[in-house]
């Protein structure tokens, strides 16, 4: 009798899971090299984005709002960092050869930061990676009881972080089909799946 329940609850959960995710898409954008699926065509909104180092960036946030829930992956683009810090005033302190690069390599750390300043109960905090991209995962319960998925990525291969945020109704099933789905793109629009090298740095595949 266990079996059964466990049977039919699997299949329960597999049906309500397809059911609503029927209509979502596959979007590919070329420009910041990245897929993911979306309930529906997101919106694009271009920003600026301040950094951990007190740098100013070019990002854009795609964003869909659908009933009660809120999806969105925010692209910053550090393409142009180590000329955007050649022209910025800074502190001698603040004057290193290698701010630009240390810059974006605390990208993750900020975004995640930023998350847990807005407050509620952090329920998970750790270490993620998409095809082998390191990045870090947050899921928070809000004030409201709703609920918070967040993940970044920076993919130093593309200059970018990539900060994925879904909050749901409370008691809605996790946003997996869209939280789970994010991919880098090569210029051509291929899917890129890394590599590890023999010190855990990414690198592409042959």
């Amino acid at each position: 009798m266990r079996y059964t329940l466990a049977v039919i609850t699997f299949f329960l959960v597999f049906w309500f899971e397809t059911s609503s995710s029927q209509g979502w898409i596959e979007y590919a954008n070329l420009t910041d090299r990245f897929s993911i699926n979306f309930p529906s065509e997101p919106k694009i909104e271009e920003i600026t984005y301040l950094s951990e180092f007190d740098a100013t960036y070019p990002a854009r946030i795609y964003s869909v709002s659908e009933n009660d829930a809120f999806y969105s992956v925010t692209v910053v683009d550090f393409t142009d960092a180590q000329e955007i810090h050649a022209s910025m005033e800074k502190t001698e302190a603040a004057t290193s050869s290698a701010t630009w690069i240390n810059d974006q390599r605390a990208a993750v750390a900020r975004a995640a930061t930023e998350f847990r300043n807005r407050g509620g109960e952090v329920t998970h905090d750790a270490w993620s990676h998409i095809d082998r991209v390191e990045g870090h995962q947050l899921q928070i319960t809000n004030t409201d009881s709703s609920r918070t998925y967040a993940a970044m990525y920076m993919n130093g291969d593309a200059s970018r972080v990539y900060i994925l945020e879904a909050t749901v109704a409370p008691r809605s099933i996790p946003p997996g089909q869209f939280q789970q789905s994010l991919g880098f793109l090569d210029l051509s629009g291929d899917r890129i799946r890394y590599q590890l090298s023999a010190n855990g740095c990414t690198i592409r595949p042959e």
